[in-house]
């Protein structure tokens, strides 16, 4: 469960290069699930005023957004390993959001931030991206307190071999081709082909759970789209 350095890096300028177009593009190449599917997730982590939560992976803004947008009070800190794209979220969110949005950089796997520090945590098309999963849920345990709620929002791995095939052949060839068909002159290159690296990476949506059974008390998964986009919810004690 884990990326290659060089594979890591590549993806980064990547989602760098795709932030001109990113949410368009996204909505395309998901057939229109990348957007409802973070609203699924808001829906679930049950937000509250002044609960301080964490955007791990922020990007270029879209979830905090739809964070910000939903509850008056909350406050979220959003985390990249990319100063361009936390640039991009500032540029985004700052002015219309102001001190309730926070920008920290870091990696998932050495979070720069103490014990038990957030009630909600989310990773909306993130958490794939990540060197080393397994030390990163280690760290998402670590932040997050007992009741809280850590939520992942991400392609998946379904765990039938018959619908992964299917998913893989989408994201490997569709994908890109809906993508360059979808971008406008603004970006050089295709940057979601980098897409299916991180796809090949990731284990099945039941080794998923599993991994994060080992450091969360209550893992559930909810599948989309044969299994191709999920999103799970891992607390470390009752809800």
């Amino acid at each position: 469960m884990s990326l290659r350095n060089d594979v890591w890096r590549a993806v980064i300028r990547a989602i760098e290069a795709a932030v001109p177009e990113y949410d368009p593009v996204n909505e395309k190449v998901s057939l229109g699930r990348a957007q409802k599917t973070r609203n699924y997730a808001a829906d679930q982590l049950q937000l509250g005023n002044e609960m301080l939560t964490l955007d791990a992976g922020i990007g270029p803004g879209t979830m905090a957004e739809v964070l910000l947008r939903r509850t008056g009070g909350l406050t979220v800190v959003g985390l990249d390993a990319s100063i361009s794209l936390l640039k991009a979220a500032r540029k985004r969110l700052a002015e219309t959001y102001g001190n309730r949005v926070h920008f920290v950089r870091g990696a998932f796997e050495a979070l720069p931030f103490r014990e038990t520090s957030f009630r909600r945590i989310v990773s909306s098309y993130a958490f794939r991206d990540a060197r080393d999963r397994a030390a990163a849920i280690d760290e998402f345990s670590r932040v997050s307190v007992d009741d809280g709620i850590f939520g992942i929002v991400d392609l998946g791995k379904p765990n039938s071999l018959l619908k992964r095939s299917l998913i893989e052949v989408y994201v490997r060839y569709l994908m890109p081709l809906i993508a360059r068909r979808s971008m406008s002159g603004t970006i050089t290159g295709n940057p979601w082909r980098m897409i299916y690296p991180t796809y090949q990476a990731l284990g099945s949506n039941r080794e998923l759970v599993e991994a994060l059974s080992k450091r969360f008390t209550e893992v559930r998964i909810k599948e989309f789209a044969l299994g191709g986009v999920i999103f799970i919810s891992a607390s470390k004690g009752p809800v």
